[in-house]
């Protein structure tokens, strides 16, 4: 259902296509589902004129105006006449209406100091480092549309910094410690490249959580983890296989044994069996490496706590 309300998106016109198609999926398609967004590349139908199709957008009400601000907006805004010249003297027209709302939104730092005197003193978001980390936009702006405080979108955005540097951490911890595991759909051995097979960590075996059930051995010959048999299926996610998670996760951090990574072990390889091995069904095999730990547990709000307590400190990787 749309919010009610409609978003109009203002930025450098002109260049070639692609340079700023990334604003639809980093931006655009974020709205969208909640309200009516003008962007010119989608809603200027060919054979119509520029200006009055834009004068049309910017009457309706209520109505939010996002500027992107770049060095491409600044130079623009500049030139008499151009495009983004004339309108932003329509938003000229209508900046003192209470149901108007200009927000610049900086994505070149350098910006902040020349920005046309239409947005220099209104607030802006300043999404300068998420827009050179390559960090997606549109939650944050998407926030702003539907009312968040300055206090709302600054935790918002430290937030998304803390999980890009874990995202960061994992990254280089991983290329320093690369593994591998591969399940087979016939047997059902779990081995590493070099076909050594993966058997519980020793603390697994002390457990009173998992040790009673890791010498069992099933008469299928799907399920023996002290032989490096393990059990998924495309199906709830059984304790054998929140136990082939447990085993799988804790094989990329062999030394994390205290009490604090045993139990993000345990929570990760839940979330692993969730999402990964329960996912596969029993009579396929897999390729299960760092890449399916990353996708899985920074999807997950608790799966990124895992890492944060997993991974060493950034100095450390380095």
């Amino acid at each position: 259902m749309k919010t009610e309300g409609n978003i109009f998106i203002s930025y450098a016109w002109g260049g070639a296509i692609e340079k700023k198609e990334w604003m639809r999926n980093n931006i655009i398609s974020y709205l969208t589902w909640q309200y009516e967004v003008f962007w010119d590349r989608d809603s200027i139908p060919y054979g119509k004129t520029i200006d009055s199709t834009i004068s049309k957008a910017l009457s309706k009400r209520p109505i939010t105006i996002f500027c992107i601000c770049d060095n491409e907006y600044l130079a623009s805004s500049q030139k008499v006449n151009s495009g983004l010249y004339r309108e932003l003297s329509m938003m000229d027209n209508l900046a003192d209406d209470d149901e108007v709302n200009i927000v610049p939104i900086i994505i070149d730092a350098e910006c902040k100091k020349s920005l046309p005197k239409l947005l220099s003193s209104r607030t802006y978001l300043d999404l300068s480092d998420h827009h050179r980390r390559g960090l997606t936009l549109g939650p944050v702006i998407l926030q702003v549309a539907n009312g968040a405080t300055q206090s709302d979108i600054t935790l918002c955005l430290a937030e998304q910094i803390r999980v890009e540097n874990i995202r960061e951490r994992a990254k280089s911890y991983f290329c320093v410690f690369p593994m591998t595991l591969i399940g087979n759909a016939s047997s059902h051995e779990v081995l590493d490249p070099l076909r050594k097979a993966l058997v519980p960590p020793q603390w697994m075996w002390d457990s009173k959580e998992w040790g009673y059930m890791l010498g069992d051995e099933n008469k299928n010959e799907t399920y023996c983890p002290s032989k490096g048999v393990w059990h998924w299926d495309h199906w709830s996610p059984s304790k054998g296989m929140r136990a082939l998670g447990t085993a799988a996760l804790s094989a990329f951090f062999p030394h994390r044994t205290s009490v604090d990574h045993i139990e993000a072990i345990e929570q990760g390889g839940a979330i692993l069996a969730r999402s990964f091995f329960a996912m596969t069904k029993k009579t396929e095999s897999f390729i299960f490496d760092a890449n399916d730990i990353m996708v899985s547990l920074f999807a997950n709000e608790y799966g990124v706590k895992v890492l944060d307590t997993l991974l060493p400190p950034k100095e450390q990787v380095d």
